[in-house]
């Protein structure tokens, strides 16, 4: 019987799905990433309350460019914004983590949307939905208390 031999083996790769990320060539979407992109993922990442907030508005705004939001896709911020941004105990926070997915569902192809799903999306939809639920029934016990 032959023996196999030793340098026919290839090393394993870490993640055999994972597509390897390409690094930037173009100048101007690098310091577009420095200068814009990188500095509010990592506000939205940040532990205070405000400035989650602000990150969130800020890139609510300009996901709506589309080298902003290629970038920010690169940034998996998709990822980020179900996991941190939509649990967030901040409304205004939450909100634009809504607004969000919303921009990037209609600037991007159907296969986005398909993508969200498989993410399970529609379990954060059910929690919103009812979170603005109890909202407005205590907004509405309030007001039946301020006539009374």
């Amino acid at each position: 019987m032959g023996k196999s031999r030793q340098n026919r083996k290839k090393e394993a790769r870490s993640d055999p799905i994972a597509k390897p990320v390409k690094p930037l060539s173009d100048p101007e979407l690098i310091a577009l990433r420095e200068s814009r992109i990188l500095p509010v993922v990592k506000d939205l990442q940040s532990p205070d309350i405000k400035n989650r907030t602000a990150a969130a508005g800020a890139i609510a705004n300009i996901v709506q460019d589309a080298k902003c939001r290629k970038l920010l896709l690169r940034e998996q911020i998709v990822r980020i914004v179900l996991t941190e941004t939509l649990t967030d105990s901040s409304l205004e926070s939450r909100a634009a983590g809504w607004d969000i997915l919303r921009v990037l569902v209609h600037e991007e192809e159907s296969d986005f949307a398909v993508h969200l799903f498989r993410l399970d999306i529609l379990t954060g939809i059910e929690y919103a939905g009812k979170a603005v639920s109890l909202y407005e029934i205590q907004l509405m016990g309030n007001q039946g208390r301020a006539t009374d």
